[in-house]
């Protein structure tokens, strides 16, 4: 693959002049080393790269008509007509967005997603609710470019479908990694019929299960995102309030895919149960190896399977399945 143009400018993608198998072994040595760091020595089963141009959302920032990334350890932002590391419709799609911020003018972040449905837009600032002008720009914007949504801090300003998820809902960077992680969520479950799933979010995980037969409840603090599950959600905070043992008696599997900061507190609970099996899916190699050595240490766990899926491709992210036993 040619190198981006912004390739050294940009912050987004850092190692795009490397060759690929050294590239691959980088990720997988710095997995190894988080690991290591909790004295866990691993073997990757594998390692999935994502091919590049398939990320389905971006942040970018945008300030006196400029739109575009910061660059590498800068608040300057680079930029960008454009950007082979998104899927074409929103690479294609920035200068289009370069044109709605100058006419909006000021500075804030503007977060975008491809959806089935069109694309979704979330325009944040430290600003006071949309003026009429802003409004008229975004509606006749929408119309203009056949937008599914469009958020101004967190307010619906146009919405001309309704899309299956909350505004801000966490969504895997690729639809090929989310069908990735589903499979090896789906087939590490298999024959366990009670499942729990925390931190759930919108369902990427919970609503497979529920469809393969499982008596499934997942569980998140995004009461937004929840109402996408129904009957099978349930609000939670499981940062302050993690299910404890006695919530657990009678569950066969755990799935478990916490933000970056980990689930250590839930762990904790975890390690004093008896499920059989934990899957858990992380894009915190560290965060990961410490919950870990926590369900090894007091739990008693034994860890399998390990499995990169690399979607945020020539970055610094990496993301983690793995599989442990009681």
């Amino acid at each position: 693959m040619s190198k981006c143009v912004f390739f050294g400018k940009c912050g987004g993608c850092l190692y795009q002049d490397m060759e690929q198998t050294q590239y691959v072994q980088k990720k997988e040595n710095f997995v190894k080393k988080s690991f290591s760091d909790y004295h866990l020595h691993i073997d990757i089963e594998k390692t999935i790269c994502i091919p590049f141009g398939r990320r389905r959302r971006a942040t970018f920032a945008f300030r006196k008509g400029i739109i575009g990334f910061n660059g590498y350890k800068s608040h300057q932002i680079v930029p960008l007509d454009s950007c082979p590391a998104l899927v074409p419709e929103l690479s294609e799609f920035l200068p289009h967005l370069k044109i709605l911020v100058q006419n909006l003018k000021g500075s804030g972040d503007i977060s975008v997603l491809s959806t089935p449905y069109g694309i979704d837009i979330h325009i944040k600032r430290e600003s006071n609710p949309p003026s009429l002008h802003q409004r008229e720009i975004l509606a006749q914007f929408a119309s203009t470019h056949n937008i599914a949504r469009i958020m101004y801090n967190h307010e619906p300003i146009v919405q001309s479908v309704q899309l299956p998820f909350a505004p801000d809902s966490f969504l895997q960077p690729s639809q090929e990694g989310e069908e990735i992680l589903i499979n090896l969520v789906c087939n590490a479950i298999q024959d366990k019929k009670n499942v729990v799933d925390l931190f759930c979010g919108s369902g990427t995980f919970t609503k497979p299960l529920f469809k393969k037969g499982k008596n499934i409840i997942g569980y998140d603090i995004a009461s937004d995102s929840l109402k996408a599950l129904g009957h099978i959600g349930q609000e939670r905070d499981l940062f302050r309030n993690p299910l404890l043992p006695e919530e657990l008696k009678n569950i066969d599997a755990v799935v478990i895919d916490p933000p970056r900061a980990g689930a250590l507190l839930q762990c904790k609970q975890l390690s004093k149960t008896n499920i059989p099996l934990i899957a858990m899916v992380s894009c915190n190699p560290s965060t990961a190896a410490r919950d870990i050595r926590e369900l090894i240490d007091n739990g008693g766990y034994k860890l399998h399977t390990i499995v990169l899926i690399d979607q945020f491709i020539y970055s610094n992210h990496i993301e983690i399945f793995c599989t442990l036993t009681k």
